[in-house]
């Protein structure tokens, strides 16, 4: 790249870059959200001086892909740690007690009447839901960590070893003796910082599909997610190394040792969320030289189904969990029964045609009018970014040209894989869930459609794809969708 184009492409991306920032800021305004406009305004210039200066570190020194990821991982994961109030992303507050009963050597809930009897030390944390930050004085988020008990309504049942990054930045901050507030704050770094780790080495060791992978691994649902205790961060970190074992063995590098970190990954998430046993499929596109591989890798995958299959069964659920609801509230619906909805499947097939068109008319508020990063809705601008994000990922997806092109059978197993894995995600839903004989599918959310989200860039890998190189347009379209993430919950609670 010569001085003059160096130049050029610079400064149309720092131009592109602040006319993006401009547009969240008229988007997100409102008189209340800009209110104490001396603090947007330090924020705004923040967050626009660090995006100026990453597009051109990263375009002067052409830094590895692997390295690009990682820079953007911590730089606005750890601006989301910091700045989003306590218990703000989704269900952060059931995600957060899960982890805290894990400190306390409880792997597995005890549910009672009155909700999860906990260290309470956290509780003040709820004051966020009145729109109290770190900024706001006299805040009650500083208060010392003590084993004082009491009950609180709301947490998850999913596998212990979903948490235990955010346990250990639970467990660090009660060993330094820190605050409440550094509780969470150091259980929400420990998942980021597992993240963007193996993301990190999961973009350097992939031989090809780099580009694609750094794009999924920084999607601004992703990095909310990885931002929280949430145990999404475990699906997400082992959905990069799913891909990464997934490419690496379609091109040639097929053996046992790849075989099992795959498998084993697809089995730790699918015991979360069990429609993703799904991409054990996978391997269904990799060419097997070696015969005996393959008929291991046939048995392996029935072995996985039937773990998956047992892990909503009393059988088998015990070993990770209290019961297959992945939640426990105390104000939720009661009339949820996974065996109940599955007899009145079963004496009323019509319902099938009523939820398949549910599914389909849910698809505008799942992917855009209600995808949300956080707990609570109606912050302004959020669906802007939506769109932005869409627009710039479907582009990515259909035009760019990939240095993989898999055969048309195979493209098309990928896109079944997808098909049934999103299907299976809302079955799930509507059989632990939704109450019995619901006409409507309650509690999908557009993150638990993000392991399925990362193969459209291969279901669409089509020879015809013209759009190459150009890195410097897309690490700036990443880091203008970033930003825009960031400035939600700024412009909403400060």
């Amino acid at each position: 790249m010569n001085v003059k184009n160096y130049v050029n492409d610079y400064s149309k991306c720092g131009l592109i870059f602040l006319a993006f920032v401009a547009i969240f800021v008229f988007a997100m305004f409102t008189p209340e959200n800009f209110a104490n406009y001396q603090t947007e305004v330090i924020f705004i210039t923040l967050v626009s001086v660090i995006g100026l200066v990453l597009i051109y570190v990263f375009y002067k020194r052409e830094m590895e892909l692997h390295k690009v990821a990682l820079v953007m991982i911590l730089i606005f994961g750890l601006l989301m740690v910091f700045m989003t109030p306590p218990l703000s992303f989704i269900d952060e507050s059931a995600h957060f007690s899960r982890a805290e009963l894990i400190t306390e050597g409880s792997f597995y809930p005890e549910i009672t009447d009155n909700g999860i009897y906990i260290e309470d030390y956290f509780f003040n944390l709820r004051s966020s839901f009145n729109g109290v930050t770190i900024l706001s004085e006299g805040n009650n988020y500083n208060t010392p960590i003590t084993d004082h008990k009491d009950y609180w309504d709301w947490t998850t049942s999913s596998p212990f070893y979903s948490y235990l990054f955010s346990a250990l930045g639970i467990l660090i901050a009660k060993l330094l003796h820190l605050t409440a507030i550094w509780a969470l704050y150091l259980s929400r770094i420990a998942n980021l910082i597992f993240y963007g780790v193996v993301a990190y080495f999961m973009i350097k060791i992939i031989p090809k599909f780099k580009l694609p992978l750094l794009v999924f691994s920084t999607m601004p649902i992703c990095i909310a997610q990885v931002s929280s205790p949430s145990y999404d961060a475990f699906i997400l970190t082992f959905t990069l190394i799913i891909l990464t074992y997934f490419i690496k063995m379609y091109l040639g590098e097929v053996d046992k040792k790849n075989l099992a970190i795959f498998f084993i990954s697809v089995l730790l998430i699918s015991l979360i969320k069990q429609p993703y046993i799904i991409l054990s499929l996978l391997v269904l596109v990799i060419p097997f030289e070696d015969k005996q591989l393959k008929k291991y890798s046939l048995i392996t995958i029935i072995v996985l189904f039937i773990l998956t299959a047992l892990s909503v069964s009393s059988l088998f659920t015990s070993l990770f969990t209290t019961t297959a609801v992945q939640t426990h509230n105390t104000t939720t619906v009661s009339n949820i029964s996974f065996v109940g909805q599955s007899r009145y499947i079963l004496s009323n097939p019509p319902i099938i045609l009523t939820l398949i068109k549910d599914m389909i008319v849910s698809i505008p508020d799942l992917f855009l009018l209600k995808a949300n990063f956080f707990h609570y809705t109606g912050y302004k601008g959020i669906k802007l970014i939506n769109v932005l994000y869409i627009l710039f990922f479907l582009g990515f997806s259909l035009f760019y040209k990939l240095d993989i092109e898999l055969e048309k059978k195979e493209r098309g197993i990928l896109a079944l894989i997808f098909l049934i894995v999103y299907v299976g995600i809302y079955a799930i839903f509507y059989l632990t869930w939704s109450p019995v004989g619901s006409t409507s599918i309650l509690g999908v959310q557009l993150r638990y459609f993000l392991p399925i989200i990362a193969l459209l860039p291969l279901i669409f890998s089509a020879k015809y794809k013209k759009i190459e190189g150009k890195e410097i347009y897309i690490f700036t379209f990443i880091i203008i969708c970033l930003t825009g993430l960031f400035l939600l919950p700024i412009t909403h609670f400060y």
